[in-house]
């Protein structure tokens, strides 16, 4: 089974792909499309394209693309954020595949870690969809604390995607409330797939 997982930045996709794995006893792997991301924009032919786009700027004194410098730009521009996604998201889809692929002959449980999921057209590689939501302040907050991201920097990247489409999904998580709260409704969310016993 293929589940993915999306949601803002910030809700606790990560946190809930993990206790998934912890809870269940099966082979469960998570593949993290964000650092599929990553390994694309290492591309020759797509780091072509967005310097025709984008500029020498987005590239170091060692010709590497920053992808901090990227970020600033973006994060700060709906219209450059969507030229971006144009070039980059049909590799992660074709990337992600492919990692699929190969995983499902030896997952039982695969867990697609995407914020965006619709956008990238992933939900169709999945059987379950589960949508994870946080305040917007919470979500700065662990921007800003678990991952060390300036203040100013989390709220760009949180409001660039106001507005963004997560939706059809089968289940949604709360993660607004403690460890407790978020276990508990993850483990009626595994009952329902049939991975947990009823109590």
């Amino acid at each position: 089974m293929v589940i993915g997982i999306t949601g803002p930045a910030g809700s606790g996709k990560s946190t809930v792909a993990h206790f998934i794995k912890k809870l269940l006893l099966k082979n469960v792997q998570i593949v993290e499309v964000d650092r599929v991301g990553h390994q694309v924009l290492t591309l020759f032919f797509v780091q072509e394209e967005l310097r025709e786009v984008f500029g020498e700027e987005i590239f170091d004194e060692n010709n590497i693309l920053s992808r901090k410098k990227l970020g600033e730009i973006v994060f700060k521009d709906k219209e450059k954020l969507e030229i971006l996604n144009k070039i980059v998201h049909p590799e992660i889809f074709k990337k992600t595949k492919e990692i699929l692929n190969k995983s499902l002959k030896k997952s039982d449980i695969i867990i697609l870690d995407a914020a965006l999921l619709y956008k990238i057209g992933l939900h169709i590689l999945c059987d379950k969809v589960i949508f994870v939501d946080a305040p917007k302040e919470i979500r700065i907050k662990r921007l800003t604390g678990s991952r060390k991201i300036p203040y100013q920097k989390a709220k760009s990247i949180v409001d660039s995607q106001e507005g963004e489409y997560f939706g059809p999904y089968d289940f949604i998580i709360y993660h607004d409330n403690g460890f407790e709260k978020l276990e508990k409704q993850i483990r009626e969310i595994l009952k329902k797939l049939g991975y947990l016993k009823e109590d």
